[in-house]
């Protein structure tokens, strides 16, 4: 059950995570989709070009600006630029796009951000990044299409890094060149020639001009047009000029020798429909690119066609790698989560945070897709049906408004109505006007944008040959499409024997649509919110409730006993809380009996001894435990007179305790264990060394000093204590049957701290420690007090003095160096002079009782000095 509950946790996350991510990524996974499903991008292109050394190039809308790919004549994508730079207009139609030599592209703009629109000149490099406005050249018209049509750039022309073109107004052409990177434009010369279409600047310096009739150059005669040529395009090549006619829909090629256009190539072919047409190029080299509904970039070498589409959408393996990185990161994103959940808090997530959370994730993706999925969809739809009902009832008056005048007025009057609509939607929609031959081609007749008259249908962007056929069957067709990345509504209409299509940028449109429809995504955010907001307060208070009975269970877990928590409403939450103040009750209780049942047991065994086992119960203890350490040793013992053994037994375990309580919790306070305890004294460790055990034992003879005091007072005798202590390795363990076990020591420290508490009654010291402890008496009185036999080996054994009544202490500060002369003049075997200075010393301090013996000694070992000298001498 718990496996299946974590894989549905899994699958819920993964699904919410996918869901976030689709929607984040949704044109970048659609774009790669698309690339690996049909080998196209998603994105549609606006323009095509080439430069002088046969690179690609194809220019598409983003959403921060423009991007221009560019790429070789096999396909290959070589880099991308994003036009971002603030230079550029943020709503803007391409004009000309022109790469010149050493990687700068000119890119001719018609800023259409206020009502009048400017035709402007950029000049592109650095990737992009750095934009230089050229030219900036307002348009004339009443609506945008017009305006546009009044200004427009001719094709461009560079000789040794001179860019030459012109700027053509009506029957105008202002020629302007730029000679080098820090120079401005230069105007040369403005020529003016009725019916001109088209212009170029030839390397000689002279100018082609292209009327409705006629080619002319003007340093030669002109080249008539009696076949009713449509020069739509001019590019200079070699020693000629290649054109293309919008009438036959051919490239000719005229040399500048003999000045005679030829049949160069034919776009007519079965490779490709010019229906679909967007942007055309003629190369330097005569070839024609074609790009053909905007994800389709096809090269025309005349006898060949190939496919150069790859450059314009990623990388197969790119787009690979995006899809498995955007879906790798929404598994391991998923799989943390679900480890956080599932695997780390073991289901122990708060509740307000795991389905709060949860629950706002489902809120927001269900938003997100209605919104992306419904509302967005039917926002177009109403754009779309808003679109098709004006631009026929538009097209219908203006028709039956038309009916008399002349055919090719109407486009224009078609456009200057719709350009006064309200809210200027409508300022951009393009009409044109054309008629079918008995071969069954569409050719223009006129149209608000300036097009020649005559030129064939295909080169209209928004022309469609079957929607075109369908019109003229029933009168009128309307169509929705994608141009650019934009929306495009085209409607055609027949009038009399005559087609006439309105084509609207739908922008505008979709974005008033969309404007219409926030209410329904405010109310929907809204419902969502308030939903949200719902189930969190009920989760809160739900979370809140659990919380104080979680808390007291908490509490209880920490050692509290006393719990009770308050919990309102009668359900089960109150339940809940009534089951917590009962337990706690319950533990109260039991807490009693252990703390009864402890007490008793740590009366026999400490918990000082027990950490130094290692154990933190008793009932961890057996008979295998035992642990080995560094540890200071001491051994106390104390004695009373004669008398008081004598005494009841009653009475005399009051004596014998009171000297082990006051002097024992002297030891545990300090930080020491205590083990065997005897009527006469008891054993004990220290895990911090000498220093804790020296500091111990001198606080313990101060504290005998006031227990005589005491007895002296109430008429008891006094007690004497004796210390000794000394350091090593000492094992720790426990000894027993299967029915009683008690701790124990054992170390050869014992056996040196009997012996020197046996030398402590001798020399009347109440401390004695060995050499090893001496680093921890630093701070206290002592002096060195000779050496004893233990196991065959000599022990240097040392005096603690500052647990000595006053005045004994302060006489043996005094003579301590008098006292360590007679010592070395003793093991230096003159005795005479030991015995001089211990009698000095006794003389002095009869209650030095170290003075004494060792003038016992020195007495003794004259007489008989072959002896051994030692504390044990005499024995």
């Amino acid at each position: 059950m718990i496996g299946l509950k974590k894989l549905g946790v899994f699958v819920v996350l993964l699904v919410l995570l996918g869901g976030g991510a689709a929607l984040l990524f949704w044109d970048v996974g659609g774009e790669c989709l698309s690339t690996l499903r049909t080998g196209k991008a998603q994105v549609d292109y606006l323009m095509t070009a080439s430069d002088a050394e046969g690179g690609i190039y194809a220019l598409c809308r983003t959403e921060e600006g423009y991007a221009l790919v560019l790429g070789d004549q096999n396909g290959r994508r070589m880099a991308r630029w994003e036009l971002t730079a603030e230079g550029l207009p943020a709503q803007s139609t391409p004009s000309v796009l022109y790469p010149a030599a050493g990687g700068a592209v000119y890119l001719g703009l018609y800023n259409t951000e206020e009502e009048t629109a400017h035709l402007q000149l950029y000049r592109l490099t650095e990737r992009g990044r750095s934009v230089e406005l050229l030219l900036d050249r307002a348009c004339t018209g009443t609506n945008l299409q017009e305006q546009m049509a009044s200004v427009r750039l001719s094709a461009f022309s560079q000789v040794d890094n001179v860019v030459t073109f012109a700027v053509l107004e009506g029957d105008t052409a202002s020629f302007y060149q730029r000679t080098s990177a820090d120079s401005g434009l230069e105007q040369l010369q403005q020529v003016t020639q009725p019916g001109l279409q088209a212009a170029t600047a030839l390397s000689d310096g002279s100018l082609v001009l292209a009327t409705r009739d006629s080619l002319l150059r003007t340093d030669r005669e002109a080249v008539s047009l009696t076949n009713g040529e449509n020069i739509i395009q001019i590019t200079q090549a070699g020693t000629g000029v290649y054109y293309v006619d919008g009438a036959s829909l051919k490239v000719f090629y005229a040399d500048f020798a003999d000045w005679k256009p030829y049949n160069f190539l034919d776009l007519e072919k079965e490779d490709y429909d010019l229906d679909d047409c967007t942007d055309l190029w003629v190369t330097r080299d005569g070839d024609v690119l074609l790009l053909m509904e905007g994800n389709t970039l096809l090269l025309d070498r005349g006898s060949t066609v190939s496919d150069l589409s790859g450059m314009l959408c990623r990388p197969a393996a790119q787009c690979v790698l995006i899809l498995g990185g955007i879906a790798l990161g929404v598994l391991v994103l998923t799989v943390l989560l679900w480890f956080v959940v599932c695997e780390q808090r073991q289901f122990r997530l708060p509740l307000l945070v795991r389905w709060g959370v949860l629950f706002g994730a489902v809120a927001l993706l269900g938003t997100a897709i209605l919104v992306r999925g419904v509302i967005r969809p039917a926002s177009q739809q109403m754009a779309q049906r808003e679109a098709a009902a004006l631009l026929g009832t538009a097209a219908v008056q203006a028709s039956q408004s038309h009916d008399g005048q002349e055919a090719g007025d109407l486009p224009q009057l078609l456009g200057d109505s719709l350009a006064a609509v309200q809210g200027g939607l409508y300022r951009d929609a393009a009409a044109a006007l054309y008629e079918r031959d008995e071969a069954g081609v569409w050719t223009l007749v006129a149209d608000n944008a300036g097009g020649m008259a005559g030129s064939r249908a295909e080169l209209w962007a928004g022309f469609d040959w079957a929607l075109a056929e369908q019109a003229r069957t029933a009168g009128s067709a309307f169509w929705s499409c994608t141009q650019g990345g934009e929306t495009h509504y085209i409607l055609y209409q027949m009038v009399g024997d005559q087609l006439l299509a309105v084509d609207v940028n739908g922008t505008g449109l979709l974005a008033a649509s969309w404007t219409g429809c926030q209410w329904m995504v405010r109310g929907l955010a809204a419902l969502a919110v308030l939903l949200t907001a719902l189930a969190l307060a009920i989760l809160c208070w739900i979370t809140i409730g659990l919380r104080r009975s979680l808390h007291g269970m908490e509490r209880l877990a920490a050692g509290e006993r006393d719990i009770c928590v308050v919990q309102g409403g009668g359900d089960e939450l109150t339940s809940l809380a009534e089951d917590v103040n009962a337990l706690s009750g319950a533990l109260q209780a039991v807490d009693r009996q252990q703390n009864e049942l402890a007490q008793s047991y740590r009366r026999f065994v400490p918990e000082r001894v027990l950490s130094l086992l290692g154990k933190t119960s008793i009932l961890e203890v057996d008979k295998q435990t035992f642990v080995a350490r560094d540890l200071a040793t001491m051994m106390l013992t104390f004695q009373f007179p004669p008398q008081v053994y004598e005494k009841s037994g009653r009475e005399l375990f009051d004596n014998l305790n009171e000297i082990i309580e006051r002097t024992a919790s002297i030891v545990t306070q300090k930080g020491g264990a205590v083990f065997n305890f005897a009527y006469n004294g008891y054993d004990s460790v220290f895990e911090e060394g000498s220093a804790a055990a020296v500091s111990t034992a001198v606080a313990i003879q101060q504290e005998v000093l006031d227990i005589n005091r005491e007895r002296e007072l109430s008429g008891r005798p006094p007690v004497v204590v004796r210390i000794a202590l000394d350091e090593g390795s000492v094992m720790m363990g426990v000894v027993g049957d299967e029915n009683q076990i008690e701790p124990t020591s054992i170390s050869s420290s014992f056996s040196v701290v009997k012996h020197l508490v046996e030398l402590c009654g001798r020399l009347e010291a109440n401390i004695l420690c060995t050499e090893s402890v001496i680093d921890g008496v630093k701070g206290y009185g002592s002096r060195y007090i000779g050496k004893c036999m233990e196991g065959g080996q000599a022990i240097r054994t040392y005096e603690i003095f500052d647990g000595d009544a006053y005045e004994i202490r302060k006489v043996k500060e005094t003579t301590g160096g008098q006292f360590s002369q007679g010592v070395y003049a003793l093991y230096s075997r003159d005795f005479a002079q030991a015995k001089r200075i211990f009698l000095s010393l006794v003389h002095h301090n009869t209650g030095d009782g170290g003075a004494r013996y060792y003038l016992y000694l020195a007495d003794r070992l004259e007489k008989r000095p072959e002896e051994e000298i030692s504390l044990d001498s005499g024995l």
